[in-house]
């Protein structure tokens, strides 16, 4: 007796409104082609990529460039059938990162516009040049109960549980103590923490804790 089909997933056909053929090859991202393009020019580009019809839309996001540049990185990949992809990236400037929505070329991006705006406070325009409303999807809004005040995903965002909480590195004997380092989002006591009155806010770039610092 024949074995029953197996169910056909929604969009595993590869259909641009459904995405990659999810039964096809693993994908391989480090093989992505990666085009980086100004802001300004973003709009266009995706607009020129997204009429290739072998291209579908896999995700969209953002990284905090802190330490290496002032800015954050905005991140689109498109995925063909075969596993490969092309990554266009842009740059926007951490004290106003400012970039055209995209979501009138391809819809679902709305959702990865609305969470990158959260976690990482790009903001994104309409057509017309105006900052989209706040349009809430994983966070409170702002001033409400339980809106984390800042951006989390950011690397200057503080983790403040951590901050205060013994790391499980902090205990033990010496070889503990050999190995000790900071968590991530933990700054410096010096730099965050209990701050003369007139110090003034720190540097976003001091918040940042270099990988392997050793806490005091």
């Amino acid at each position: 007796m024949a074995e029953p089909a197996a169910p056909t997933l929604p969009g595993s056909t590869g259909e641009r409104s459904g995405g990659p053929d999810l039964s096809g090859p693993a994908r391989s991202t480090p093989g992505d082609e990666v085009r980086v393009v100004e802001r300004e020019v973003w709009y266009d580009e995706v607009t020129r990529l997204y009429a290739d019809a072998s291209l579908a839309f896999d995700w969209l996001s953002a990284c905090d460039e802190i330490g290496q540049t002032d800015e954050l990185r905005v991140v689109l990949r498109l995925d063909r059938l075969d596993g490969s992809g092309v990554r266009l990236e842009t740059r926007l400037p951490r004290n106003e990162p400012r970039l055209r929505s995209i979501s009138t070329i391809i819809p679902g991006a709305a959702w990865h516009e609305r969470e990158t705006a959260e976690l990482y406070g790009v903001g994104f325009l309409g057509p017309d040049g105006e900052l989209l409303g706040e349009r809430p999807l994983l966070l409170p809004a702002q001033g409400q109960p339980g809106h984390p005040g800042g951006w989390p995903l950011r690397k200057d965002y503080v983790l403040a549980a951590r901050a205060v909480t013994p790391w499980p590195a902090d205990a033990g004997g010496a070889e503990d103590a050999r190995r000790r380092q900071a968590p991530p989002g933990v700054p410096d006591p010096a730099v965050w923490g209990a701050r003369p009155a007139d110090a003034g806010p720190p540097d976003p770039a001091d918040v940042v804790a270099p990988p392997g610092r050793r806490r005091r």
